[in-house]
């Protein structure tokens, strides 16, 4: 394994992962204070909570999902920098991005005068009249955006000059991206059924989803990068099998260890053997020319006449 610096990329997403805190905290403190139950039921304070959290979900879902989603284009380009025509759609797609998730968090927050009458009805005010249709058309937008992303990178690979077996495997894991169009379909049927005047009860099932929709979509931005990390581990458990496997207690074992060449990755593992092997001979060479002086000396000790002692 090789030690690589971040890039760009790598900040997005964990800019991306800490706002998705903030969202899933506020999902789980309307489940906390009856989301899913009728807004006439519930008492004033918990009421104005499950309308607060709605309000709070909706300015930190954009800024993280377009976080992460241009962090997973910016990857893209780079695997893909050799291709003009791949950096071109890149950058025209993660400036979309920026731009709808801007328009989103901006329309989000105002649209009701004053801000707060969303989340507190006993204030003088109203709000934009289509709020629903907006809600729908910016679901729809993000899942247009995550289709794209999800079929980005799928031709190229199909041309790679790789095994099979390679491009099944970079296929499935960008293909995994496929997950998070499905729930952000899910999170846009719901929409459907959200009414702005029960909020507590109609927002419930949005919240998982948009949960879903989140947190699978950064754990699909990171899944590229954890290819060297399970290389390494099965290159160690090839290279050093007496830490995971049984040894006999007697008899000749043969012990396999890991090396690292100058730049921090392993070597094969025949040449490690070859080389423990030539090392060993060397080792026993020097030793048995070392000894055999010695051996000479003793042999009248030990009772083996010499030849010189014969021919006297």
């Amino acid at each position: 394994m090789k030690a690589v610096g971040l890039h760009l990329e790598d900040y997005l997403m964990g800019a991306g992962l800490i706002i998705s805190y903030c969202v899933t905290a506020f999902v789980v403190d309307t489940a906390f204070n009856g989301v899913g139950l009728p807004i006439a039921s519930l008492p004033k304070d918990e009421r104005q909570r499950v309308q607060f959290g709605s309000w709070m979900i909706q300015k930190f879902w954009a800024p993280s999902m377009a976080c992460v989603k241009i962090s997973i284009v910016i990857f893209i380009k780079r695997l893909f920098s050799s291709i003009r025509a791949y950096v071109i759609v890149s950058n025209c797609l993660a400036g979309f991005i920026a731009a709808w998730a801007l328009a989103a968090l901006l329309t989000n927050i105002f649209q009701c005068t004053p801000v707060q009458y969303y989340y507190n009805k006993d204030l003088n005010g109203h709000c934009m009249s289509g709020q629903v249709q907006f809600f729908q058309v910016m679901g729809s937008i993000a899942l247009v955006e995550d289709v794209i992303i999800f079929c980005l990178p799928i031709p190229v690979f199909w041309r790679l000059q790789v095994n099979r077996r390679q491009k099944l495997g970079l296929t499935l894991v960008f293909s995994l991206g496929l997950l998070v169009c499905i729930f952000s379909l899910m999170r846009l049927i719901e929409f459907r059924k959200f009414q702005l005047t029960d909020l507590a009860a109609s927002s419930a099932k949005e919240s998982i989803w948009t949960c879903l929709e989140l947190d699978v979509a950064i754990i699909c931005g990171c899944l590229p990068f954890l290819n060297p990390l399970v290389q390494g581990v099965r290159s160690k458990v090839r290279s050093d099998p007496s830490k995971y496997h049984t040894q006999p207690s007697t008899g000749s074992n043969l012990h396999l260890h890991s090396m690292r060449g100058n730049k921090g990755d392993f070597r094969a593992l025949g040449s490690d053997c070859g080389a423990s092997a030539n090392s060993n001979g060397h080792n026993a060479m020097a030793t048995a020319g070392r000894q055999s002086p010695d051996m000479e000396n003793n042999r009248d000790v030990d009772g083996v006449p010499d030849m010189a002692h014969n021919n006297n």
